[in-house]
């Protein structure tokens, strides 16, 4: 089974099980680990990433199950909703197979082979870093890109955390092209994936342009800065014209 870049970056897939909410509510939740890569310094990050944007976040543009390009699973056909029952056949069958989250396109295979995922639709506001035409990657002009996500309405994974429409975020991203990520069928286009899940997301005060690190795994801007090896509760802050300082020393 070819498994998309998202899957294969995101998670370890025999950490994921099937938990109910606690709330009794009948919607059952994902929970799962991944196994990420730690960076500890913007330039770090920098130097993973195709590109690094402040971004308005906008709104959903779709909701899917990625299973990592197998036609067999939740890649496939949506599964059918209620209204699409057979009123014949009303009662489920106690041994049958729970159904996909609701709000999840995808088929019937397990959940193990599975990763909900949210992608929405983003507006780049300013570039802090872009990577060279060498990189295979043509520049990508102030307009709109589709972030992808884990759903952290459908999944707990450690490491993740919502992107909120109408929010500013600095995204250290890659670009998946569509042949990059097979088992997501509801977007032709190119995806932006975080670098690190949130290591890789800065939240952003439009007005002061105070960037706070949401991972507390970034603690400096510069790789082997004194500050990395200090232990603090506090999210690491910094501003959109240091994050492109570390940029420019990232890559001279």
């Amino acid at each position: 089974m070819k498994k998309s870049l998202i899957l294969a970056s995101l998670l370890t897939l025999a950490s994921l099980s099937m938990t109910a909410c606690s709330s009794g509510n009948s919607e059952e939740k994902l929970n799962g680990e991944a196994d990420y890569e730690v960076y500890s310094s913007v330039e770090d990050l920098t130097s993973a990433s195709t590109a690094a944007y402040e971004v308005k976040v906008g709104d959903v543009v779709s909701r899917e199950c990625d299973d990592g390009g197998d036609s067999s699973g939740h890649g496939g056909e949506p599964t059918p909703g209620p209204e699409d029952s057979d009123p014949e056949d009303a009662s489920p069958t106690p041994s049958a197979a729970s159904p996909t989250p609701s709000g999840i396109a995808g088929g019937e295979s397990t959940y193990s082979d599975c990763l909900p995922m949210v992608f929405y639709k983003a507006t780049i506001e300013t570039i802090i870093y872009q990577g060279p035409a060498a990189r295979g990657i043509e520049p990508v002009p102030l307009g709109e890109l589709i972030i992808g996500n884990v759903d952290t309405e459908k999944v707990d994974l450690e490491g993740a955390s919502p992107l909120v429409p109408g929010s500013y975020v600095v995204v250290y991203g890659n670009e998946l092209s569509a042949a990059d990520h097979p088992g997501i069928t509801t977007i032709n286009d190119d995806i932006w994936m975080p670098v690190g899940g949130e290591q890789g997301l800065f939240d952003v005060d439009p007005v002061t342009e105070t960037a706070t690190a949401r991972s507390s795994n970034v603690r400096t801007l510069l790789t082997g800065d004194a500050r990395s090896k200090s232990v603090s509760s506090e999210k690491f802050k910094t501003d959109i014209r240091s994050l492109k300082q570390a940029a420019t020393a990232a890559t001279s």
